[in-house]
């Protein structure tokens, strides 16, 4: 079942689109860490090797490093057979990793920026069967480069 409404992307100045109605055939399974915040960035500790106790310094304003976010996804054509399923996966996969996407999720009703900065490959491939039958699986890993935002439906 595609899960629809829920998950939005955009590049640029574009609308936001579904996920679902953009590249049919796909569904989001999850966004894993999109509420996730980062390791701060600017608290110091030093631990000294004849004693329990730590040296800490924590400014005014600490600052956090953006974290990585999971998106798993399946791209199938069990709702629709007409869907060219590795078609719909390298166009999905290519617009995910070759530009800068915002992606609003209503889950968490937030939204950010991400880039790809690893390799990614599909955990699972299952083509040239029967209508129907035929899918492609994976988990493209993104860097968060802004802050969340919070957005109403």
């Amino acid at each position: 079942m595609t899960i629809q409404n829920k998950y939005f992307v955009k590049q640029g100045t574009d609308a936001y689109q579904d996920f679902t109605a953009k590249w049919t055939g796909l569904t989001i399974l999850s966004i894993d860490a999109f509420n996730k915040r980062g390791a701060p960035k600017n608290i110091y500790t030093d631990s000294w090797i004849n004693s329990s106790q730590e040296d800490v310094f924590v400014p005014d304003v600490v600052y956090f490093e953006q974290p990585d976010v999971d998106v798993t996804f399946i791209v199938r054509d069990m709702d629709n057979h007409s869907v060219n399923v590795q078609n719909i996966h390298d166009s999905f996969v290519d617009y995910m990793t070759m530009h800068k996407t915002t992606i609003k999720s209503l889950y968490e009703k937030k939204e950010a920026s991400f880039v790809c900065l690893k390799e990614y490959k599909p955990s699972a491939i299952k083509l040239c069967r029967q209508a129907g039958l035929n899918y492609i699986m994976g988990t493209l890993t993104l860097h968060r480069v802004t802050d969340n935002t919070n957005v109403t439906a």
